[in-house]
């Protein structure tokens, strides 16, 4: 991708790279480079600790559906799969999940069992022939996934044609352009827009944006949440992970341990308080379940 681009504001108020990268070159990217690197959250493994923080997080996430749906269980597409970590939580809690993604290198490290339920290559492609072969689903699941494509509003619209009656879709995005991102920019804790970081992310979402966009769309929200705020650490200079990158690990560290501890207290009261995060336009990561009108 050339490195000479702007971020447009969109009217829902998300912003997106322009120009846009290649589409080929973007497949290129995905196909062999984005879980092969450490960057982010990703590794090339975990310890216990990470894979229990995983879990919690798809059991988040599955809580939340079943109470939009008022039932668990049936049908679910992952699109974007990666590797794999909502898949087996969903088959452990009965349900009979399938995946697609662009490359089977993170579904292959942590969770070869589920390679005959994953279908790898281009997205819409790959819709397009679960739509032909009338394929539907009670729940399709895209876990960061918007923030990387190159047009979010032709994937959302081609999801259409693969949901079963009554079926819901929950998206999950990085909370970009947050007021506590930009408060740390005001008050120059942090240099930069540090979660811009094109080629990765295409498309940069806020609670208000991210629901504005799926209602446009014609969805319903049904329930949304956010996850452990780690954005907070920032102002204050001992854990500032941005103005010093050495801390990053250890803010990581913390995140998942306080996540954790308050997991303790029950589903219910933790996803009531990542509920409440996203009602204040906090945590570092959205999730919505919303259903088609």
């Amino acid at each position: 991708m050339t490195p000479l681009f702007k971020l447009v504001i969109h009217a829902d108020g998300w912003r997106f790279v322009a120009p846009r990268p290649d589409t080929d070159a973007l497949r290129a990217f995905y196909a062999q480079a984005y879980f092969q690197e450490a960057h982010g959250t990703y590794a090339p493994d975990y310890d216990e600790t990470e894979r229990t923080h995983r879990r919690l997080v798809a059991d988040t996430l599955l809580t939340a559906v079943a109470q939009a749906r008022g039932v668990a269980g049936g049908r679910m597409l992952e699109v974007g799969c990666g590797e794999g970590w909502l898949m087996s939580a969903a088959l452990g809690a009965g349900y009979d999940a399938r995946g697609l993604d662009f490359s089977d290198f993170g579904l292959r490290r942590f969770h070869p069992e589920l390679l005959a339920r994953a279908t790898f290559g281009d997205a819409f492609d790959n819709l397009d022939a679960l739509i032909a072969a009338g394929e539907r689903y009670d729940v399709v699941a895209m876990e960061h996934v918007l923030e990387h494509v190159i047009d979010p509003e032709a994937l959302l619209g081609r999801l259409a044609g693969v949901f079963a009656p009554n079926g819901v879709l929950a998206v999950t995005v990085p909370n970009d352009f947050s007021p506590l991102q930009r408060a740390a920019r005001a008050a120059g804790v942090v240099d930069r827009d540090f979660w811009v970081a094109p080629p990765q992310h295409l498309n940069y979402f806020d609670a208000p944006s991210l629901r504005r966009l799926l209602e446009r769309l014609g969805f319903a929200v049904r329930r949304a949440y956010a996850s452990f705020p780690i954005d907070w650490f920032l102002m204050h200079p001992g854990s500032n992970y941005v103005a010093d990158p050495a801390a990053g690990k250890p803010a990581h560290r913390a995140r998942m341990e306080i996540d954790l501890l308050l997991a303790r207290q029950g589903m219910d009261a933790y996803l009531g308080l990542a509920e409440a995060l996203f009602a204040c336009c906090a945590g570092r990561s959205l999730t919505v379940v919303a259903s088609p009108r």
